[in-house]
């Protein structure tokens, strides 16, 4: 483990990081010191490989698997992640499968009972971290950028992105007693897998959805992984209860 970094000494647990934001944020945070428990639901190959990333990086690493929509897997995530580095000071709570999509008036009954059942993992998992992480920890929620813009065929999506805003925000005032924060990071667009298929463009082309940034073009997911280390670490220890947007200063029109 390195000895230097922003959050040397630390456990952190990020769900679905075995790609786009959910890796970057478990690598970043093995360069700044933590241990990390990477997890994953089916792509057992691509979480080893971040597990590696982060040991050449001087820190440790695990991968779990669990599926964040299945309550008892995440219970038994949880329960796995706080022992196998004794104790979690740090959680993301970032996997979040498929998008739901489809205008208001066209979502399926199927779409809406996938995505609740997202949603309750993610609460499950807003549960499970208020118990577990240790005094003057983070729990850190990512959220989207689409709860601030009307888009109808991500309706649903954004809907659960800001009912867990709400619910991080509840849970930040049963745990501050504690010393421990929970916060939302909500990034925009930003160049994963999930946006392969789009019309992107490349830096200095103007991207899609019809929502510039300053930048002309999406965020990289390393962009919003070195928000995740602030909010994680003593630097933000009075950053609490808030949504922190990381989107390249998107102006959304509606």
């Amino acid at each position: 483990m390195t000895s230097a970094g922003r959050l040397a000494g630390k456990v952190a647990l990020v769900t679905g990081a075995s790609r786009g934001i959910g890796r970057a944020i478990a690598e970043a945070y093995g360069r700044e010191g933590a241990r990390v428990i990477v997890n994953y639901v089916a792509d057992q190959a691509a979480a080893e490989a971040v597990v590696d990333r982060i040991k050449a990086l001087g820190s440790d690493a695990v991968a779990i698997q669990a599926d964040s929509a299945d309550p008892a897997a995440l219970r038994r995530l949880f329960a796995q992640a706080g022992t196998v580095f004794d104790g979690l000071d740090i959680v993301v709570n970032n996997a979040h499968p498929g998008w739901g999509e489809g205008k208001p008036t066209e979502l399926s009954e199927a779409d809406i009972d996938q995505q609740l059942a997202v949603l309750k993992g993610y609460i499950i998992a807003l549960q499970e971290a208020g118990r577990r992480v240790r005094d003057g920890g983070a729990i850190i929620c990512i959220s989207s950028g689409t709860t601030r813009v009307a888009v109808p065929q991500h309706c649903l999506y954004a809907s659960i992105k800001l009912a867990i805003e709400q619910m991080a925000r509840a849970l930040s005032r049963e745990v501050a007693p504690r010393g421990v924060r929970s916060v939302s990071l909500a990034p925009g667009l930003t160049r994963t897998d999930r946006i392969a298929g789009l019309d992107v463009g490349p830096v200095g082309s103007a991207p899609i959805m019809g929502a510039p940034t300053p930048f002309t073009r999406p965020g990289e997911p390393e962009e919003v992984a070195d928000a995740a280390v602030f909010l994680a670490s003593d630097e933000a220890r009075w950053v609490n209860t808030t949504t922190l947007y990381v989107n390249g200063g998107a102006v959304y029109a509606q």
